[in-house]
């Protein structure tokens, strides 16, 4: 993978296997008076964010903090074309579980103007490690550059090349915030991530959702029940609760493996084949003239 340079930031979602998912957003019906407010707040949420990618530019690279991963795959009953299912349920019958732990010390590495990750596992499955060259490479679902992932959607730089539209509103831990929708204007090799923005109204990002279908090496995937079909899909959202001096850093990352479909009286049936759960805590800040590496 080459290296980034700092000017155009952005995370990297990867999928060490290939499925796909799709999802569908919602859109506003918004006419007259209600659009152009509407066009007027996504105005200034493009120039604030804009502000706001700057400081988390520089910033995010003076910390480190531990990383801790649940990974937990659910193995059904029956083979892996006739599914097992408990009908009135309305889920897969579970099998065997495997669940896996690790903890890491986790540092982003500025050399140049070129960024890398640094992890060291502490910990695997409760044991005690002390592996300095650990990577993510034994999950199916990991990203790269996660302090970065507001940059790569709504940076200066890459504002020109995506298109937006505020989706709706929510409220998240209590603050109000605006989603948005960020949509490459073309296909690009560096950065075809499709996604959803959640922004307060500080023009801080504390969440981001984004699309299966632009992870690298992605394809179809189906299986086929005694019920019918089920579409493979993927959930994969970050939360930014962490805050330091106005920037919002890495609190959470769900990624979801499932399996669905829509049965005949309009309901959803569905089983989480896979889930990975991962935290960060422990945030050690330094000074931007300390250069720091493990």
């Amino acid at each position: 993978m080459p290296k980034l340079g700092i000017s155009k930031l952005l995370l990297i979602p990867v999928i060490s296997a290939m499925t796909v998912a799709v999802f569908a957003f919602p859109r506003l019906n918004a006419t007259g008076t209600k659009q152009m407010e509407d066009e007027a707040r996504l105005k200034k949420i493009l120039r604030s964010t804009g502000e706001y990618c700057e400081r988390v530019k520089k910033i995010a690279l003076k910390y480190i903090c531990k990383e801790n991963i649940i990974d937990i795959e659910n193995f059904f009953q029956g083979a892996t074309q006739t599914m097992g299912m408990h009908l009135e349920r309305e889920t897969f019958n579970i099998r065997r579980v495997k669940r896996r732990t690790y903890m890491y010390e986790y540092q982003l590495i500025r050399q140049g103007d070129h960024l890398s990750e640094r992890r060291i596992i502490l910990k695997k499955n409760g044991k005690i490690k002390n592996n300095k060259n650990a990577d993510l490479n034994h999950l199916k679902y990991y990203s790269q550059y996660l302090i970065y992932g507001p940059v790569g959607f709504l940076s200066r730089y890459w504002q020109q090349h995506f298109q937006y539209s505020l989706i709706g509103e929510d409220t998240i831990d209590g603050e109000s915030v605006s989603i948005i929708k960020a949509v490459p204007n073309k296909v690009r090799l560096d950065n075809y991530n499709i996604g959803k923005i959640w922004i307060n109204e500080d023009f801080q990002i504390v969440r981001l959702e984004w699309e299966p279908a632009s992870i690298q090496n992605y394809e179809n995937e189906i299986l086929i029940s005694r019920l019918g079909p089920f579409q493979k899909k993927v959930m994969w959202a970050v939360d930014y609760t962490y805050e330091k001096n106005g920037v919002r850093f890495p609190g959470k990352q769900s990624i979801q493996e499932v399996f669905f479909r829509n049965s005949e009286n309009g309901s959803e049936q569905k089983a989480v084949k896979r889930e990975t759960r991962i935290e960060y805590n422990m945030y050690k800040f330094f000074t931007v003239e300390t250069e720091v590496i493990f």
